[in-house]
């Protein structure tokens, strides 16, 4: 099974993705939400590409929205390692910061 730690930055931007997007998660609308978020374009090879190793993977499912086009969707695979990475960045921010002098007063 894949974990969350083994996909690339943009594999894991692209499972935030398909959660965030209120519509149907089709490839144009996550190539919107992303291109909102990087400062270069998405390149549709890229991005097409990344969601075929998704599903590869067993994280992201790909059904037929129409003719044209393709929806995506979480796994329970994919929900669960981003679920789990939401826990553990919420647990992370929960964690005393240690002070910057050290400690002294």
């Amino acid at each position: 099974m894949t974990t969350y730690h083994e996909l690339t930055g943009f594999q894991r931007d692209l499972l935030e993705a398909i959660v965030a997007v209120d519509d149907d998660p089709y490839g144009l609308a996550l190539k919107d939400y992303l291109d909102e978020r990087y400062a270069d374009p998405i390149n549709h090879s890229r991005l097409y590409q990344n969601l075929d190793q998704l599903v590869d993977k067993g994280l992201v499912n790909r059904d037929a929205l129409d003719a044209r086009t393709n929806v995506y969707t979480l796994t329970d695979a994919g929900r669960h390692e981003l679920q789990h990475q939401a826990e553990t960045l919420a647990g992370l921010c929960d964690l005393p910061r240690p002070a910057a002098d050290g400690g002294a007063q």
